[in-house]
């Protein structure tokens, strides 16, 4: 096939050509002149070997193999335009979004509005650690990628940000071996199993920077690449873990898991950024979950230059 000689244009004229049986009315039809119809019939005709249309008293006539090959170009032709619809239809009528896994919370109910404004949009979500899921926008297999910051980034994508301020908190098993209610200083978590995203996430970046700029090694218990994971194997009393209130909020009230204070210092998120790929155009659809994070967020969406 990496010979392939046939010209899909040549073969579209021709069938204008037959169905409407007048070059001129098939250069009309396909918004090209007639002379370049003309062209495209002759080309195949030379190229093959094949006589396919007879001009005879001013009137197109198909050849045998003219009336052979029709069938077949109709089929490429119908085939073409349900190709070119799939295509246009897809960018209006899909998205695909990566969500980092412990900001899914965040995204949830916007998300919800946004398919309540764009029903027919089909949405597909996908949840993980941020560094692959950057690598699937960079390979266009999502659409659309929300991460904690996250550096350095390739200049490829086009950058967004969202100032958030929220903190992460240290939370463990209701009866966890540290004292309830007490502030805890970062030095006595060192000999507890840390519960923690897996590599490649912006969460576990800036809770590893805290422990080191304190010059600890956290003892990692467990490895997840998922908020509900890490929460039942924190109620299991295999560990702790820093979350955000609102992926926390509902165990907490509950009484299944509990927040304890630290003594020196919290660790803090200072912003959401939602990434693009520049080689590609922005869709109608990203377009718009753009302008609706834009409305959630108070207008607090930024274009950056990626750091």
């Amino acid at each position: 096939m990496g010979n392939f000689q046939l010209n899909l244009h040549h073969v579209i004229s021709f069938y204008f050509v037959a169905k409407e049986q007048s070059f001129s009315r098939a250069a009309e039809l396909l918004s090209i002149t007639q002379p370049a119809v003309t062209q495209h019939i002759r080309f195949m005709e030379t190229q093959f070997a094949v006589k396919l249309v007879n001009i005879k008293k001013k009137r197109v006539n198909l050849t045998k193999a003219g009336e052979r090959l029709l069938p077949y170009a109709e089929e490429l032709f119908n085939q073409s335009v349900l190709t070119e619809n799939f295509l246009k239809g897809y960018r209006y009528n899909h998205i695909s979004i990566g969500i980092a896994s412990p900001l899914v919370f965040f995204f949830t109910a916007l998300i919800d509005h946004f398919k309540e404004l764009y029903p027919s949009v089909r949405v597909t979500i996908r949840d993980g650690s941020s560094r692959p899921m950057v690598e699937e926008l960079l390979d266009f297999r999502i659409d659309i990628c929300i991460i904690g910051i996250l550096f350095p980034y390739n200049d490829r994508l086009r950058l967004f940000r969202i100032p958030v301020d929220e903190q992460l908190f240290l939370v463990a098993a209701p009866d966890y071996p540290l004292l309830p209610d007490t502030p805890v200083k970062w030095s006595q978590l060192a000999s507890h199993p840390l519960i923690i995203q897996s590599e490649g996430s912006a969460s576990r970046a800036i809770l590893l920077n805290h422990f080191k700029k304190r010059g600890i090694n956290p003892l990692i218990g467990a490895e997840v690449n998922n908020v509900e994971l890490a929460k039942q194997l924190a109620r299991q009393k295999k560990g702790i873990a820093f979350m955000f209130e609102a992926n926390i909020r509902e165990e907490v009230e509950a009484g299944r898991l509990r927040v304890i204070p630290t003594e020196d210092g919290n660790i803090r998120m200072g912003g959401i950024d939602v990434l693009v790929n520049k080689e590609e155009r922005l869709s109608p659809t990203v377009e718009s979950l753009l302008a609706v994070i834009r409305e959630h967020f108070k207008g607090c969406l930024h274009e950056m230059a990626p750091q």
